[in-house]
């Protein structure tokens, strides 16, 4: 006799999804699994089925670390990135919609790649206060009052 399973379950292998009986599951997907889960979520409350119709995406609180492959959200408009494990904001400059963006409270050390996002016109860098002075001078001529420093600095 067999018996049949009434639930659906999504199968992974090296905690990467390789099948959703649900259809989340994105073909092109970012390197970091709590981005992907954002990325996911955010489709589905847009109700949008392609990453590039995203113009905003909030992930805040998330563990993310790593934002590899970000560069394939081609619409995006405003990023909220705080309260994660964020160290390399490089793969952020192949967003070149970007207007708006929160990195608050991460592990960012060099801005050097925001200055090359020629959209970008608000960044809140609060809590990290490991990016040398003289990049966030260079923010700041960039981005005016628009630009949220951290407390502090290094020289």
């Amino acid at each position: 006799m067999f018996a049949s399973c009434s639930q659906q379950f999504t199968v992974s292998v090296n905690n990467q999804a390789v099948y959703d009986p649900t259809g989340r599951l994105i073909v092109s997907e970012v390197i970091d699994p709590d981005l992907q889960g954002c990325i996911n979520l955010a489709l589905r409350q847009q109700n949008v089925t392609d990453v590039s119709e995203l113009s905003v995406l909030s992930c805040p609180n998330s563990e993310i670390d790593d934002l590899g492959n970000i560069g394939q959200l081609t619409q995006l408009r405003f990023l909220d990135l705080g309260n994660n494990n964020i160290s390399n904001v490089t793969p952020l400059e192949e967003l070149t919609q970007l207007g708006g963006l929160n990195l608050m409270n991460n592990f960012i050390t060099d801005i050097g790649p925001l200055l090359n996002v020629a959209s970008l016109a608000s960044v809140s860098l609060v809590g990290n206060d490991g990016i040398p002075c003289s990049q966030l001078e260079l923010l700041t001529a960039k981005l005016g009052d628009n630009l949220t420093p951290p407390d502090n600095c290094r020289n």
